[in-house]
């Protein structure tokens, strides 16, 4: 595993740079990644380049060991470009432009900027991209990070009618489907159609107060600008590319931070990458953007190019804490565990200055080796303890299913807002699974579904035709599929379908929607599950898809005018069967029901019990089941293995294991 730290070189001083040199060596890590916010040093003039000062620094590294993420620049185009092409900068959602004195303060789309970014990146390929002590190269940073991933500027707004007239070919196809009647919104020409003026992007602000626009043109803007964003990042892939066999890749932020499609952005990349920043103290770290991220690129491993490494300031006045003995390194095997082959702290030193001054880093801003840099030594050793376990394959039965098309619909025009979140709803999905013992990939919505005895189809607002084709064949085959309220409601048009509710299949599950509504705290009604010989008592959540038809009712309403009607259900369809869930479910219900449905599945669970906030991830090694075990507690937990494991780490056979606080274990089946 590469396993090390974020640099930044351009920063020190001379005797600090040779100060933090030594030290970072004698840490044992083995990979460290710069040049991200240099670009003024590495092009100090309009067509002066000056790599010099980071070469010297990757050789010094690499003959000791320790290789180089080179970045490109292009999150902070330098003050002598602003003042030779102002036009360059950004435009908000509120027609503000940034001004120079930030960061990612560019237009993506501008056709100065990509030359810009074009001949830069360039430079850097031909200058590193054979060099041996490089291990890959990061594009940009962080892309539409800040409320940056929607600009309205002229060349936006053209080209995003541009992007209309290519996909709907007629002005009045565009009509048709986007039901421009509503409101009088027909156009006669593409050039009336501008980029919405509210957005969805984090961080921004709603411009226009209850100005509510077209559905369509809201979730076509969505999907323009990651493609846009897409383009961009594709032009220096290309380039790098072409002079260098190490792997591309840039660092996403979360599953949908910045509105980007990473099923669909990953695939000319090598690697998908991202950033996390999870909580560290006292807190269970959660493996859900673990699992998203293996399913990027079809089950590849990741990388984790920036990760938590302590506590002090963020940007704003709030700041992080510091974590736990031991939580850093068992956060790094965690990742390890869940499929990463590349792990970064960011950042090695604390910065004095600038934006993120006082922020948190392995060693504060005196460069003095302390608890977060010897732990950091400590988990470097323990990877390399764990090196032969790295090729471990991952096989999960059981997959959840996700899709940007829905994300963004339900961002656009949400449902019980803010009680429902599909990519929470999602997650919630996960980690019940993860507490009845079943591990699950997420995975996009196009995905094969053929090697999944149970696939998980949470809340598909959006359900194209394509993929409820792909659902009937995966049930008739043999499959097991459980679907949520809110599926196939609309087509990808953001148009609502006006057939029966799930649309186009109805007669997969047995069911049709017969009356919705939200849920509120006002208006909770009372269900009987039966689970086979069990039954029990709860109550509906979110949002209610109140079912009819001739599937078998597992769930049926116990109070109010909904008495007797069906909310869950179970159907036959060819050789697999089909759940369908109606509303929420609260615990233990919820994972009672994903339990069920698991073993109608008959979907392997793991051999023993863990208790509360201890969690694991499963693979197998050479044909034996490997598991990883974590403990969050900050009290030790005893566990019983059901059976024999041999404790690779302790080197024994064992039938019990006890996890100290941030404690973890390695386990392989005997």
């Amino acid at each position: 595993m590469l396993y090390g730290v974020s640099y930044y070189p351009e920063h020190k001083t001379e005797e600090e740079l040779q100060w933090d040199l030594k030290c970072i060596v004698e840490s044992g890590i083995n990979t460290v990644r710069m040049g991200e916010f240099a670009w003024c040093r590495m092009e100090p003039e309009d067509g002066r380049f000056a790599f010099d000062w980071l070469e010297q620094v990757i050789t010094y590294l690499g003959e000791h060991g320790i290789k180089t993420i080179v970045c490109t620049p292009t999150a902070c185009p330098p003050a002598w470009m602003i003042e030779k092409h102002p036009e360059i900068l950004y435009t908000d959602n509120r027609g503000i432009t940034r001004p120079f004195g930030g960061r990612r303060h560019y237009c993506y789309n501008n056709p100065d900027y990509r030359m810009y970014s074009r001949r830069i990146t360039l430079e850097i390929a031909k200058r590193f991209g054979r060099n041996p002590y490089v291990a890959g190269f990061q594009i940009d940073n962080e892309p539409a990070q800040e409320g940056t991933g929607r600009c309205h500027c002229p060349v936006c707004d053209a080209k995003f009618q541009r992007y209309l007239k290519d996909k709907y070919k007629t002005i009045e196809a565009f009509n048709r489907r986007s039901g421009g009647i509503f409101w009088s919104q027909e156009y006669t020409d593409f050039s009336q159609i501008h980029l919405p003026v509210n957005t969805i992007e984090t961080g921004t602000a709603e411009h226009i107060k209850n100005f509510y626009e077209n559905p369509t043109v809201r979730l076509e803007a969505e999907r323009f600008a990651s493609d846009c964003q897409i383009e961009y990042q594709t032009l220096q892939s290309d380039i790098l590319k072409a002079h260098t066999r190490y792997p591309v890749t840039t660092n996403a932020t979360g599953l949908a931070t910045n509105s980007i499609d990473y099923y669909k952005s990953t695939k000319d990349l090598d690697v998908y990458a991202f950033d996390s920043y999870p909580e560290l103290r006292n807190a269970e770290v959660d493996s859900f953007p673990y699992a998203f991220a293996r399913g990027v690129k079809d089950g590849k491993p990741f990388w984790v190019l920036e990760f938590m490494s302590g506590g002090g300031h963020r940007f704003s006045g709030s700041g992080r804490r510091q974590p736990n003995p031991g939580a850093l390194k068992q956060a790094v095997l965690q990742s390890y565990a869940h499929g990463a082959e590349l792990m970064l702290h960011f950042q090695y030193r604390t910065f004095p200055f600038g934006a993120e001054q006082l922020n948190y880093a392995i060693v504060d801003m005196d460069g003095i080796p302390r608890r977060r840099y010897y732990e950091m030594q400590e988990t470097a050793k323990l990877l390399e303890t764990l090196k032969p376990y790295q090729e471990a394959s991952f096989a999960n039965e059981t997959a959840i299913l996700l899709s940007y098309n829905t994300h963004w619909a339900l961002r656009i025009k949400p449902v019980n807002d803010d009680s429902f979140r599909y990519l929470d709803f999602c997650n919630l999905i996960y980690r019940q699974l993860e507490q009845i013992g079943v591990h699950a990939d997420v995975i996009s919505a196009d995905a094969d579904l053929s090697k999944y005895k149970c696939v998980i189809l949470p809340a598909a607002f959006i359900l194209p035709e394509a993929q409820r084709q792909a659902l009937r064949d995966y049930v008739a085959a043999g499959g097991t599929l459980l679907a949520s309220f809110l599926s196939s409601a609309k087509n990808e048009d953001n148009v609502g379908y006006t057939l029966s509710l799930p649309a186009g299949l109805t007669d997969v599950f047995g069911v049709c929607v017969s009356e919705v509504e939200p849920i509120f705290d006002s208006n909770h009604a009372g269900i009987r599950l039966t689970l086979g010989e069990e039954s029990l008592d709860t109550t509906d959540l979110y949002w209610c898809d109140l079912l009819e038809g001739e599937a078998k009712p597992l769930g049926v309403y116990t109070d109010t005018y909904k008495k007797g009607s069906m909310i869950v259900s179970e159907h036959g369809f060819g050789e697999g069967k089909a759940f369908y869930l109606g509303t929420g479910l609260k615990d233990p219900a919820m994972r009672r029901l994903l339990d069920y449905v698991c073993r109608q599945a008959g979907v392997e669970k793991d051999p023993f019990l863990l208790p509360e906030k201890v969690s694991c991830a499963k693979r197998v090694y050479e044909g034996k089941k490997l598991y990883y075990l974590f403990n969050f507690n900050q009290e030790e937990r005893n566990i019983a293995l059901n059976g024999t494991w041999q404790d690779v780490l302790q080197g024994k056979i064992t039938d019990t294991v006890t996890l100290g606080a941030n404690g973890y274990a390695v386990l392989l089946e005997v």
